[in-house]
């Protein structure tokens, strides 16, 4: 109970700034676990949707490729879906259809990212905003004939709650933005291997 209390202690103190920084956080939190979940379908069992299309690419049953394919919710099926369906129409048709699939797809996993950008940028500014109203308000004990130095050393530290606030959830946006980051380049590695891979066949078919 005394650990809550502090928490809410040092809370108040770090002034004005700290329930934007709170919301800040939660909307971080909110952002990480919805493309989480989002993410996970985009990258779904992408390798074993590939050792299920390969046989009919190779044989050219391009009907049973795109059932496959149809058969999975992942980027990597969506494009190949996309390619698929647009066989008949030539290999130029194919490339193209599968290019705006995987670029439709990738804007999709990108957003809300953004605010996950902001949050980096704008936590430390909100933090040192509030620091240095702290320590205004902490120098204003000058003006008291009888203050006290240790009034002002004590509000200096309390100042400090906000920028170290902002870093925590700056640090908590970046972490997050560079993991989604790293997870949207394997979507999209996978998706241009299950295209190449469509490509090749096509070729392979139709020289």
């Amino acid at each position: 109970m005394n650990t809550w209390q502090e928490l809410w202690r040092l809370f108040e103190k770090g002034g004005f700034v700290m329930p934007l920084l709170l919301l800040g956080s939660i909307m971080a939190v909110a952002v990480g676990v919805e493309r989480y979940r989002v993410f996970r379908l985009a990258v779904g069992d992408a390798v074993t949707m590939r050792e299920n299309l390969e046989p009919h690419l190779l044989a050219g049953e391009w009907a049973e490729a795109l059932t496959v394919s149809q058969q999975y919710e992942n980027l990597s099926a969506y494009v190949a879906s996309a390619g698929l369906g647009q066989v008949e129409r030539g290999n130029r048709a194919v490339e193209l259809a599968m290019e705006g699939a995987a670029n439709r797809g990738a804007a999709r996993l990108r957003q809300r990212l953004d605010l996950l950008s902001l949050m980096v940028t704008m936590a430390p500014l909100l933090g040192l905003l509030g620091t240095v109203i702290g320590m205004i308000r902490a120098f204003n004990v000058l003006n008291v004939s009888s203050g006290q130095p240790f009034a002002i050393t004590g509000g200096v530290g309390e100042a400090l709650v906000a920028t170290a606030a902002g870093l925590c959830v700056a640090i908590l946006s970046i972490s997050l933005l560079a993991y989604f980051r790293a997870k949207l380049d394997g979507v999209l590695n996978d998706a241009e291997e299950t295209a190449a891979m469509i490509l090749a066949a096509l070729l392979e078919q139709n020289p």
